[in-house]
């Protein structure tokens, strides 16, 4: 969601933030929506949108709004192969981790990841987990500069800027719309050329955590982790598919300074209203000063 193409402040991604409900939320549903006209257009027999946004509510794409054979569902990426995915298109990619642009981190903020000598991003994690073609991605300029391993992937670039707190939207509604459906459209329609990328294997992942308290570090203990200094982990992987308890596990252990958030009714906008607006704002902060 942090790179939907008209999505520019913070606030707009998250569900404690009237600003979501106003202008994000309906932001990342006209991008998901166009990328998956454009992919039945390319030739698609049916598009699978898997919601991967943690605002704090649980759907962020409009559902109501998905066209015909365009279905939403709430899969682990790493079942993706179970379910015969031919393909995947990554909409709305951030800067990962410590990036100078916009809400830049990876899966979590305050978390880094490394599979041997490569710092990863959540493309990587994603597609090495579907174990599917990579079809394209859009998202931000700064992530297709890192995307390391995974370069050379078709990728529109829809947002711009070095601010981790404010992003350059680089098209109006109608236009980014537009594009982005061609864009999906052409990679489908080359989707025979695309590569699956492959995943690691036997192979050293190391994560950081910011600030790790006790507590993190045991939850990253019961996931795996070996613990070396007061942030550094790490944990080796046969396969990729193994790495799905360690990461899930890392996930936990950086979100516990957002633990609040599972704590509030974020599910409307009229549920929104009745938060206190002091505990609102002391999370939308907690989360900007985390990038």
């Amino acid at each position: 969601m942090e790179a939907i193409t008209r999505i520019t402040s913070l606030r707009e991604l998250l569900a404690c933030c009237p600003e979501y409900w106003e202008s994000g939320r309906q932001a990342m549903t006209d991008d998901v929506v166009a990328a998956a006209e454009g992919l039945l257009d390319g030739g698609a027999d049916e598009v699978v949108v898997l919601d991967n946004h943690g605002s704090g509510h649980p759907e962020n794409v409009i559902v109501d709004q998905l066209p015909d054979r365009v279905r939403a569902e709430s899969w682990n990426v790493f079942d993706l192969p179970a379910h015969g995915v031919d393909g995947m298109l990554q909409v709305g990619y951030h800067p990962r981790a410590e990036q100078d642009g916009f809400a830049p981190h990876t899966y979590i903020p305050g978390l880094r990841l490394w599979v041997g000598d490569e710092e990863i991003s959540e493309s990587h994690g994603r597609i090495w987990a579907a174990r599917t073609r990579l079809l394209g991605i859009s998202g931000h300029a700064r992530h297709e500069q890192t995307l390391g391993s995974l370069a050379g992937v078709p990728y529109l670039v829809v947002q711009d800027g070095t601010d981790r707190a404010r992003a350059d939207a680089m098209l109006p509604r109608d236009e980014a719309r537009s594009r982005l459906r061609a864009f999906a459209r052409e990679t489908m329609r080359s989707a025979n050329d695309a590569v699956a990328p492959v995943p690691p294997h036997d192979v050293l992942m190391r994560a950081r955590v910011r600030a790790a308290t006790e507590t993190q570090a045991a939850t990253m203990a019961a996931g795996g982790w070996a613990q070396h200094a007061d942030e550094e982990f790490s944990v080796e992987l046969a396969t990729w598919p193994a790495a799905r308890e360690p990461i899930a596990a890392a996930m936990a252990a950086a979100f516990e300074p957002f633990s609040d958030i599972t704590r509030m009714d974020l599910g409307s906008p009229a549920a929104l209203d009745a938060l206190d607006p002091a505990r609102r704002e002391a999370l939308a902060g907690r989360f900007a000063r985390s990038l």
